[in-house]
């Protein structure tokens, strides 16, 4: 007994050394340092309490990159949830048409979300860009991506969700695979229709793999950097800015270090409360069979 103890721990071990190095210290570096002035080069920094958080919720330029964030976050969230879900419901069957919608569909999910954003920024230029390219081919005239904020939020939700569903379309798939034919072959049997079928038995099935999709996509969400990075660099006057580039912004632009950890502190507590409603949610949603 003793030795299987040992054997478990020096197993978990490496695990949890990289996690406790990786992710634990820096989560609590970045907690002391938002209560400090730190300026990310001095090595003299002075307690300052929560001035750090109470600027943060006075500063409009916080509150427009919380909008931007809440906006891309809403938008993927649908896309890898709604039309992940009806995807795997239409690809899973085995044949070789579904076959090559998988594997084309998984393909972005591969790819760098900065070689995406790359891709997508030079197709989506007014002059010169691939889409507008064929659209002046069919008479159509060139599409402006960037003329307003809100347009050019949209289309980077739109670029990110193409880059990830892959991945929630997989999930979605393994948990259509865990549940029984029986149950949808007496549904079928009882006159239920492939609407019904859907809503009434294969839905409530697929809720574990809803469960953890929403988690996901919230958390990436919310975390989002790298395509609107590269996509806009957040905007004329941080218009397209989200929270992280806000914060990496305040640090490394400004040496303002303590107050942009209190900025990815307020985002780390922003993810931990909506995973866990929406985990309260969704488990309470799931059907036992």
């Amino acid at each position: 007994m003793k030795h299987n103890k040992l054997h478990d721990f020096l197993l978990a071990m490496p695990g949890f050394l990289i996690y406790t190095v990786f992710m634990i210290v820096p989560l609590g570096m970045c907690f002391f340092y938002s209560f400090t002035n730190w300026d990310g080069i001095s090595p003299k920094y002075k307690m300052i309490g929560l001035k750090n958080f109470r600027r943060l919720f006075a500063d409009a330029d916080f509150y427009n990159a919380l909008k931007v964030t809440l906006i891309i976050t809403v938008i993927t969230v649908l896309i890898y949830n709604v039309l992940g879900a009806v995807l795997a419901v239409f690809l899973n069957r085995k044949n070789r048409a579904c076959s090559f919608t998988k594997s084309a569909i998984f393909v972005p999910a591969v790819l760098s979300s900065v070689v995406v954003a790359f891709i997508w920024s030079y197709m989506m230029q007014t002059d010169g860009g691939v889409i507008n390219a064929v659209l002046g081919l069919i008479g159509i005239a060139p599409f402006d991506f960037y003329a307003t904020p809100l347009r050019t939020i949209v289309m980077i939700s739109v670029i990110i969700a193409w880059n990830g569903l892959g991945l929630f379309v997989v999930i979605y798939m393994a948990t259509l695979s865990t549940i029984p034919t029986e149950m949808l072959e007496a549904a079928e049997v009882d006159g239920a229709n492939g609407i019904q079928r859907f809503f009434r038995v294969t839905l409530p099935l697929m809720m574990p793999g809803i469960t953890i999709n929403s988690i996901l996509s919230i958390a990436g969400g919310l975390k989002q950097y790298d395509h609107v990075k590269v996509i806009t660099g957040g905007g004329p006057g941080g218009a397209t800015q989200t929270i992280t580039l806000l914060s990496v912004e305040k640090a490394f632009e400004y040496n303002r270090r303590g107050y942009s950890s209190a900025i990815i502190l307020v985002l780390f507590v922003m993810i931990v409360v909506l995973s866990v409603i929406q985990l309260s949610i969704t488990k309470r949603r799931e059907v036992k069979y």
